[in-house]
């Protein structure tokens, strides 16, 4: 922690981000590693997702017109 509080980078403008303000390696300093399961998790997420909007996009129209 007495390394983050030593390279604090200082930031002025007008409060928008820019590429000088955030590096990747400030960004990800203390990420998890990405696990299996989670990997799974959102892949099965998407195709939970993709099956709701299909079924979506052939029963609201339906439902509609009838």
């Amino acid at each position: 922690m007495a390394d983050a509080n030593e390279e604090k980078k200082e930031v002025s403008g007008t409060g928008s981000l820019t590429g000088a303000a955030l590096e990747a390696d400030d960004v990800l300093a203390g990420a998890e590693p990405w696990e299996p399961i989670e990997t799974k998790l959102v892949a099965w997420s998407l195709v939970i997702a993709a099956i709701a909007l299909i079924l979506g996009l052939f029963l609201v129209p339906t439902s509609v017109l009838h």
